[in-house]
């Protein structure tokens, strides 16, 4: 199974979690991030149905994926599953507190990957997770 982040979030928390899951290799998750692995600035175009076809699924805090409908309908063709972060209203997450975010979610996410068909969305505030409907 393959975890991407996208440009949202810091290579170097890709990083960590990639180093972080390396420590566990008999659930053969690989962690990886967008720019990484197709370039900077990659178009959302390219990548959305590559990752779909590898089985991955992405962690974003980019909610217009979902409301894009050109982007929606991409990841509903090419069946990807999408984990959207959104932080509190008033304010963003630092860098530290989205660590933690992460890590609190970083179980249920591999196991939502693994066990959920897809396509699949769920919306990740600070105190639920909820699946988004891709109807």
């Amino acid at each position: 199974m393959k975890i991407f982040f996208d440009e949202n979030f810091s290579p170097y928390l890709a990083r960590g979690f990639s180093e972080f899951q390396n420590g566990r290799k008999i659930e053969d998750v690989d962690v990886h991030h967008v720019a990484e692995y197709f370039g900077r600035g990659a178009d959302d175009n390219v990548w959305i149905p590559r990752i779909a076809q590898m089985h991955g699924v992405v962690i974003t805090q980019d909610l217009n994926i979902h409301r894009t409908r050109y982007l929606f309908q991409l990841c509903l063709e090419y069946k990807l599953g999408v984990f959207f972060f959104k932080p509190p209203k008033k304010k963003s997450y630092k860098y530290w507190e989205w660590i933690e975010q992460v890590l609190k979610r970083w179980t249920l996410i591999k196991d939502y990957s693994r066990d959920t068909n897809k396509p699949f969305s769920y919306l990740i505030t600070p105190d639920s997770v909820k699946p988004q409907s891709l109807n």
